[in-house]
């Protein structure tokens, strides 16, 4: 250890970036303690079907500590927490999507929305899984129009209304023949994951799998 991180570790003492919880070392993995809480998802539970999207993974169930961490993440300026949720959805794709994509991208805020926040946490996230996975995310998808929050809305039909056709692909060339590999941070109904991956794929994309960091808890 240098004597700058000696000294910013005396000020700044390491802390876990899932339930903050005092660490020897800075980290951006769960610490041993939250490796093993009851929000992750295990096995066969973590992978969801689509219509448009052949398949979907997700890390954790969207509940208790971990949700209002990925609240923070989203809504009070915590950009940093992507470098975490990360290499953790990144283990999922590997486990349960390897072979399936040729490329990867994210489901992106409107310009109103990243002027508002100041960035847009599924880019981030979709950058630090693809960094984990030794690839690099691009952009694919634009969204044409803001929209109100998806979780403002409580029937499923309302959120499928909200989303649909607000998503587009600027350079269909990009997208032709590929399969893309789609991510985003929350997936509760699918509807926002399906309104992007059927964009994509009438932009010719053969073939979107998806990653999603949470999954809302179903009844």
């Amino acid at each position: 250890m240098s004597i700058a991180s000696f000294f910013l570790d005396l000020i700044y003492p390491p802390k876990c970036k899932f339930c903050g919880a005092s660490l020897e070392r800075e980290s951006w993995e769960p610490c041993p303690k939250c490796r093993k809480a009851p929000f992750w998802l295990e096995g066969a539970q973590g992978v969801f079907d689509g219509k448009y999207f052949a398949r979907c993974v997700c890390a954790g169930w969207y509940q208790g500590a971990l949700r209002d961490q990925v609240l923070a993440f989203k809504f009070s300026d915590r950009p940093q927490y992507a470098r975490a949720y990360g290499p953790v959805l990144a283990r999922q794709v590997r486990l349960f999507l390897p072979g399936t994509y040729d490329v990867i991208t994210w489901v992106p805020v409107s310009r109103q929305t990243l002027k508002k926040r100041g960035y847009d946490q599924a880019r981030l996230l979709a950058e630090e899984t693809a960094r984990a996975l030794g690839r690099e995310a691009v952009p694919l998808l634009e969204k044409a129009r803001a929209t109100p929050a998806q979780s403002s809305l409580e029937s499923a039909a309302r959120r499928r209304k909200n989303v649909k056709g607000v998503y587009a692909v600027p350079r269909p060339e990009q997208v032709t023949g590929q399969r893309v590999l789609l991510i985003d941070d929350i997936l509760t109904t699918g509807s926002t994951l399906e309104e992007a991956a059927r964009t994509l794929r009438a932009a010719g994309a053969s073939q979107v799998v998806a990653a999603a960091f949470c999954r809302t808890p179903q009844d």
